[in-house]
């Protein structure tokens, strides 16, 4: 009966905890419109993971969308005040999904830090994900990629970009068998093959993968790539926490938005990333502006569900009370059971369906019965 209570109460319980702990690293919140105009998407369909939008006519017959994405309307709307800006969201989106024929509701939280990032602002954002994780009470993991690694790499190539699309997804998917195939249709040289196959053999405890991942590197950006990774790394071992992110290049996305550090965050129970987030320079300068932004997005709904499960009881207490019973009597009686820790329900009569640790019968002459 009051599942859904207890899980929306611990769904607020970690929401707003978050939000104060993005609060405290100097972060203000950011509220949203629910609409935005349809072109915003258009123009930047390939930045959503989701393409199907929902779109609805205001009454000036203008084509407005509901939010299907956070990060867009932030950077569409704060460029023009100072930077940098450093702004949280607790925000929902909205999904159409054709298969099902419905509209889906999902709930992020998260935060986007809009100017100048350097190595410090980099590892704020990850130990910030990593504490948003340990929020949950799950096990959990970062897998962490880098863009500048990967596109230097696949850059150097000089084959079309449906070849390059394809290696991408093989890439992705983990798929050395096709990725080993392709490379020899395409007669690329053994050193060329390696450094991409080694974008899916590469990787592991972040340390220690950091000195693996040398070989991959083919020229001045993933050098410096690899030396930021391996900042990142002596930080986050500083703060103790080594064990908890992975080197992984198939962590990846669309590189006309994305530039440097992606990463993605899972818990132990749940089957698909809960976190998400990246560097995106490329995104903020489609915008007209040259600077550097870098955020990250926690999906609560999937969290929400890993969390939940059906209690024992539905209530510590029930209060059962006669009719004519003096009110006041059974409401101090009540606050005095909730003030006391337990969760209490006072009724006249006993529901069927009520499940409860101990019970409280009040006769009419005001006497009290324990069971």
């Amino acid at each position: 009966m009051n599942s859904n209570v207890n899980a929306v109460r611990g769904e607020d319980d970690l929401v707003l905890g978050l939000m104060r702990l993005y609060e405290n690293y100097g972060y203000k919140k950011f509220k949203m419109r629910k609409f935005e105009k349809y072109d915003l998407y258009l123009e930047n369909k390939s930045f959503l993971r989701n393409a199907n939008i929902i779109t609805v006519t205001d009454p000036a017959g203008h084509l407005l969308a509901l939010k299907p994405d956070i990060t867009l309307s932030i950077v569409k709307n704060v460029l023009a005040a100072s930077l940098p800006q450093k702004l949280y969201y607790s925000e929902n989106i909205y999904l159409g999904d054709r298969n099902a024929g419905e509209i889906k509701e999902t709930t992020q939280v998260g935060l986007e830090y809009i100017g100048d990032l350097d190595v410090r602002a980099l590892a704020e954002i990850l130990l910030l994900a990593a504490e948003s994780l340990e929020r949950t009470g799950g096990n959990y993991r970062i897998a962490i990629s880098h863009m500048g690694i990967v596109s230097e790499i696949l850059d150097s190539l000089d084959v079309s970009e449906a070849v390059k699309d394809n290696i991408y997804h093989l890439i992705s998917d983990k798929n050395l068998h096709g990725i080993k195939d392709i490379c020899l249709s395409l007669s690329f040289s053994e050193d060329v093959t390696n450094r991409i196959c080694g974008l899916v053999t590469v990787g592991g405890e972040f340390a220690s993968a950091i000195k693996s991942a040398e070989s991959l590197v083919s020229g001045e950006v993933s050098s410096a790539s690899l030396k930021e990774l391996s900042a990142l790394s002596e930080i986050i071992t500083t703060f103790g926490l080594a064990d908890k992110f992975v080197l992984d290049f198939s962590v990846m996305n669309d590189v006309s938005y994305y530039n440097g550090l992606l990463f993605q965050g899972f818990i132990s129970g749940v089957p698909k990333a809960v976190l998400s987030g990246g560097r995106y320079d490329n995104l903020v300068r489609r915008f007209g502006c040259e600077t550097s932004a870098a955020g990250f997005a926690v999906s609560i709904d999937p969290i929400k569900e890993f969390q939940y499960s059906e209690p024992e009881f539905d209530y510590d207490v029930l209060l059962l009370y006669a009719e004519d019973c003096d009110p006041a009597k059974i409401l101090k009686l009540q606050t005095e059971i909730s003030e006391g820790g337990e969760s209490c329900i006072a009724v006249s009569s006993e529901p069927e369906w009520l499940r409860y640790r101990r019970r409280i019968i009040v006769s009419s002459d005001g006497s009290m019965k324990n069971e």
